[in-house]
């Protein structure tokens, strides 16, 4: 009797496994490349890929740190990649030097762009208007560079009123603290919180976006090749839908996120994260139109005005046509974008 419970055990236990194999092959294999290291931003998606959110997708989902966006770009039009997480404004440039490549964005999750101008309090910089006759430390042709002259231009400002001081973007923060400069441009949520591991007190950091005034393109998202997504629409579809879950999971409770953040980066500061985190939402995923409307409700006038501008800067002879970048088509429902309550609280809080 033993020896037929054994073998009867057995067997199960051979049929269960064959059957969580078979399962797991019927899963479609996903390769999703980041932007950067791992950081704050990415717990939405370690949310979807640890709860089963791309599983129950059909998707099988590896994730990749990037090297920067567009490298993340490039990587996704090369077909190395399926999916990239990306800055937005980048593809304009890309698609119009890659017709055969092109890349398109299917979900937006930061509304306006954290990129902009970040010092100190002793220098008063904290208005466009301030940053006439100073210093500025940048990588020479960062899309910041490139977008100063529209920038400039409005809010009434000589675009030749700065000077540059063109580093590596390793430098730019060490410029600005040890006095060589009296601002840089960058992200917002990196350069702030490089200065608060640097030692500076955050109470002491200025800091400014440029979409604050006036210069609103959509940023980062979701991307994948324009061709991609029209031979597999339902795999796109779910891997939205899925990420969509995680992002409103991480507003929900973002310490759900940051815990598995720390799981998979054991070296990252919990506390400069969950900071970087909180300057996300108040800089670029939370904003009024968010909050009103849902996540990655793009608004077709606001997209193309400010993909104009971005052309102009990049000095690209084109008319941008929100659909040769970004394809709401592949969203989830409204209702299922809808920000958390508790994340409407904490917005309106500040």
């Amino acid at each position: 009797m033993t020896t037929r419970i054994f073998r009867a055990g057995l067997t199960a236990a051979l049929v269960l496994a064959s059957a969580m194999g078979a399962q797991a092959q019927d899963k479609t294999k996903v390769n999703f490349v980041l932007d950067w290291a791992w950081q704050a931003m990415h717990g939405p998606f370690l949310i979807a890929l640890d709860k089963g959110y791309y599983a129950d997708e059909g998707l099988d989902v590896t994730i990749d740190r990037g090297f920067g966006s567009g490298d993340t770009i490039a990587k996704v039009a090369a077909k190395a990649y399926d999916f990239g997480f990306a800055e937005g404004t980048s593809l304009l440039k890309f698609n119009t030097e890659n017709p055969d490549d092109q890349v398109i964005s299917v979900l937006i999750i930061n509304d306006e762009s954290p990129t902009g101008v970040i010092s100190v309090q002793k220098n008063g910089v904290t208005t466009p208007q301030d940053l006439m006759g100073k210093k500025i430390s940048a990588t020479q042709n960062a899309a910041t560079v490139l977008v100063w002259p529209v920038f400039a231009q409005l809010n009434g400002l000589d675009p030749e009123g700065i000077e540059y001081l063109f580093v590596e973007p390793s430098l730019r923060d060490a410029m600005v603290l040890q006095g060589q400069a009296d601002a840089t441009f960058g992200f917002a949520t990196t350069t702030v919180l490089n200065m608060v591991q640097a030692g500076v007190d955050r109470d002491d950091i200025t800091y400014f976006t440029l979409a604050q005034y006036g210069l609103k393109p959509y940023s980062s998202g979701i991307i994948v090749r324009a061709d991609y997504a029209k031979e597999n629409p339902e795999v796109v579809k779910g891997f939205v839908a899925a990420t969509v879950k995680g992002l409103v999971d991480m507003l929900a409770d973002p310490e759900e996120g940051l815990k598995l953040l720390k799981e998979r980066e054991p070296l990252i500061d919990e506390k400069v994260e969950a900071a970087r985190w909180e300057l996300a939402e108040e800089l670029s995923i939370l904003t009024p139109s968010v909050i009103d409307l849902g996540i990655s409700e793009v608004q077709k006038v606001r997209y193309e005005e400010a993909a104009m501008q971005v052309a102009e800067s990049f000095g690209i002879d084109v008319q941008p046509k929100m659909e040769n970048y970004y394809d709401p088509s592949f969203l989830p429902s409204r209702q299922d974008r809808q920000v958390p309550e508790a994340a409407k609280e904490r917005a309106a809080a500040k």
